[in-house]
């Protein structure tokens, strides 16, 4: 005769993700066990799922976040700038300064050019790529960045360091 299956408490499970901070996986804990049941997944590519899903959501929350606190104005990307109005800009050279190794090797990069060559869409771009690939990053105006600097000039060198 066949032991029926013991039922799986979906409550104390989600109560036990909360508490480890997987909330994301804890809110969609019914959904995943269902769909597991329909496609009779294995525990490991089940726990697989849920801790991918866990994990997406947790970058979708940093990339969202950093780039709000930056300061970058939305919508301007690499995958929006239009290199067909501007051939000057080599593609290939932006794609490469999109992996953001030149931060990682604390390069200085300067973009120049006429005005309405898209200098600042390109420096918004390569500033939202840096958030994706993990990197904080505050974007300022000229006018903001003197203000600012301005402000600081007044400060003793001690309470610039405590500021920083």
């Amino acid at each position: 005769m066949k032991q029926p299956q013991p039922k799986v408490d979906l409550d104390a499970t989600s109560v036990r993700l909360r508490k480890v901070a997987m909330d994301h996986a804890a809110d969609r804990l019914g959904e995943f066990t269902a769909d597991a049941v329909k496609t009779e997944i294995s525990p490991h590519a089940f726990l697989d799922k849920v801790l991918d899903a866990e994990l997406a959501f947790r970058e979708e929350r940093r990339i969202r976040t950093s780039t709000r606190l930056s300061g970058l104005p939305t919508g301007q990307t690499l995958a929006s700038f239009d290199f067909a109005f501007q051939p000057s800009v080599e593609r290939s050279r932006i794609d490469t300064l999109g992996t953001c190794a030149w931060v990682r090797a604390k390069e200085t990069l300067l973009i120049q050019g006429p005005p309405g060559v898209g200098k600042t869409h390109l420096a918004i771009a390569l500033g939202v790529r840096a958030i994706e690939n993990g990197f904080s990053v505050l974007f300022m105006r000229l006018e903001e960045l003197l203000a600012a600097m301005r402000k600081d000039a007044d400060l003793s060198p001690s309470r610039l360091r405590r500021r920083k």
